[in-house]
């Protein structure tokens, strides 16, 4: 037989123990050296951004010296090469004024006005000024002089000014021919909103009346351009509108709820009303303008402002200086902060782009404007020439999804479905209502009721009652067992009829609450439907409309 032999391991435990301790101090530390890490991270992290900051703060600070050294730099160089232009407009400023209120000797404006000619080469400002004085002083030959030579430096500013002084003063020939000249340099394809301003005033008689014609032309030639640059223009613009048109299809369910939820032709419904309901929206609006007043001293008071705003306007030869300046400007009020800076000029740039488009475009734009910061002349003049592309957009629109509005309409309500026609079958709709859901009510009740014979089970429980009664006294045991049993089967039917009392009296509750809901939703359908029939009576007019504008 084997010597059994014991080894002693307290040593062992006892070392492994000690090295579980150090192992958990080491764990403790580690966490603690963990922890001082996390913290020594954060400060990192914190001084970064402190550092990132103070080097921002040191670049806008940087930019904004430089920006404003910069600026001064821009602004000497401006005076330096461009100190008399400044001095053109001021003085074209003030005898404009002065002419106005009879302030200034005649002699005096030509003085003046020949000095800066002199000093103010190439600047088609400075010979409009000495035409001006000449004109006042009547030297008809000093002007023509004055004049061609403006035209030779600007045609396109000098048209314009001299057209805008003489409506100022009442030369309505004079005024046009200039005017033509300066719609002569205009480009369809390319129209900014001061050019839309002297087209609105010139359709809406601002600058008198145009008996020799000189500038309708220019109007159609405009229009001509356009549709020429355009594939499919009258289809593309009647497409364009009918889209337009469809923005004001109405919702007519927020109308009428009760029918949108139960009527089944609601969809035509909506659709007839909602396109009778829009057209008599788009009608008016163009009615509107139609009708409209136009404010001709306002719109005179704006041609003069413009007049100021094109004189006091930069040259070609100052824009790229102005541009500089501009920027600075902007770097200034960002305080430093260049990208921001060039993002507002970007975008003051992108606005000038944005508002530059075909005169066409420039017009539909200023109808479809429903902000009502568009004047009415604006709308007026654009009218004048998009009628036909309008109308045809809108018979486009009318023809779309064309339906008729029903005769009838059937509810639906639970499964039950009636037929209203003018909405008076309350009382009938109501029986018939009634009816089904007795119907239904019937059904689930004998459902529920269904199983079980509980009068056969009060019978059978009965019969055994009475065995063991009479078992009690032959056999005490098998009687106590069948009277228990019979009460067993009582009480289960009893249980049985119970429940289905419970069961009948919720089935009724719930038809009578049907009846009762969907008795209110039919009387509210009708009046909707009543109230339907009589808009699409009301408004069935507009569909015989053949234009809007």
């Amino acid at each position: 037989m084997s010597e059994v032999v014991s080894v002693n391991l307290s040593g062992v435990e006892s070392a492994i123990s000690r090295l579980s301790g150090q192992i958990s101090t080491i764990d403790g530390k580690v966490d603690d050296v963990s922890d001082q890490v996390k913290e020594v991270k954060s400060d990192l992290e914190k001084l970064r951004h402190d550092f990132l900051d103070m080097v921002e703060e040191q670049r806008r600070a940087s930019a904004l010296e430089q920006a404003t050294a910069e600026l001064v730099s821009v602004r000497q160089e401006m005076e330096k090469k461009f100190g008399n232009y400044s001095t053109v407009r001021n003085t074209m400023v003030g005898i404009l004024q002065a002419t106005d209120a009879a302030l200034v000797r005649k002699a005096t404006i030509s003085t003046v006005s020949e000095e800066l000619m002199i000093s103010t080469p190439d600047y088609w400002l400075a010979p409009v000024l000495v035409a001006l004085a000449a004109w006042i002083n009547n030297s008809r030959d000093l002007a023509e002089r004055a004049i061609r030579e403006a035209v030779r430096r600007d045609n396109e500013h000098t048209s314009l000014a001299m057209a805008l002084i003489c409506r100022r003063n009442h030369r309505t020939a004079t005024c046009y021919e200039w005017l033509a000249r300066y719609f002569s340099t205009q480009n369809a394809a390319s129209m900014d909103a001061d050019s839309m301003v002297y087209i609105d005033a010139y359709v809406n008689g601002i600058f008198g009346t145009d008996e020799k014609h000189l500038c309708d032309d220019y109007m159609v030639r405009w229009m001509d351009q356009v549709k020429g640059s355009v594939p499919d223009f009258e289809d593309k613009q009647a497409e364009n509108w009918a889209e337009y048109f469809r923005t004001y299809y109405s919702d007519e369910g927020s109308k009428y709820p009760a029918l949108h939820d139960i009527a089944q032709e609601f969809g035509y419904i909506d659709k007839y009303l909602g396109k009778l309901n829009a057209i008599k929206t788009i009608s008016g609006q163009f009615t509107d303008i139609e009708k409209s007043e136009v404010n001709s001293k306002s719109l005179e008071e704006q041609v003069d402002r413009r007049l100021m705003d094109l004189v006091n306007s930069d040259d070609p030869k100052e824009r790229q200086l102005r541009a500089q300046e501009e920027y600075l400007l902007a770097v200034k009020a960002c305080q430093g902060d260049i990208k921001r800076a060039r993002r507002i000029v970007n975008e003051r740039d992108t606005e000038k782009k944005r508002q530059t488009m075909d005169i066409v475009e420039q017009m539909v734009r200023v109808v479809k404007d429903r902000s009502g910061k568009t004047e009415a002349y604006q709308k007026k003049t654009a009218l004048r020439f998009l009628s036909p592309y309008i109308n045809k957009g809108f018979s486009k629109f009318k023809g779309d999804d064309a339906t008729e509005f029903p005769d009838k309409v059937t509810l639906s309500i639970n499964g039950w479905s009636g037929v209203s026609r003018d909405g008076t079958e309350r009382e009938m709709l109501h029986g018939d209502y009634a009816a089904f859901l007795e119907q239904l009510k019937g059904e689930e009740i004998a459902k529920a009721i269904s199983g079980t014979n509980t009068s056969k089970l009060r019978k059978a429980g009965l019969i055994t009652l009475i065995a063991g009664a009479v078992l009690l006294f032959l056999s005490p045991a098998f009687g106590i067992l069948a009277l228990i049993a019979g009460a067993v089967l009582l009480l289960y039917g009893k249980g049985i009829e119970s429940s289905r009392a419970k069961a009948t009296k919720e089935i009724e509750e719930k038809y009578s609450k049907l009846l009762d809901e969907g008795v209110q939703e039919i009387d509210i359908a009708l009046g909707q439907w009543r109230e339907a029939k009589a808009s699409a009576q009301e408004l069935q007019d507009y569909l015989g409309m053949q234009q809007v504008a």
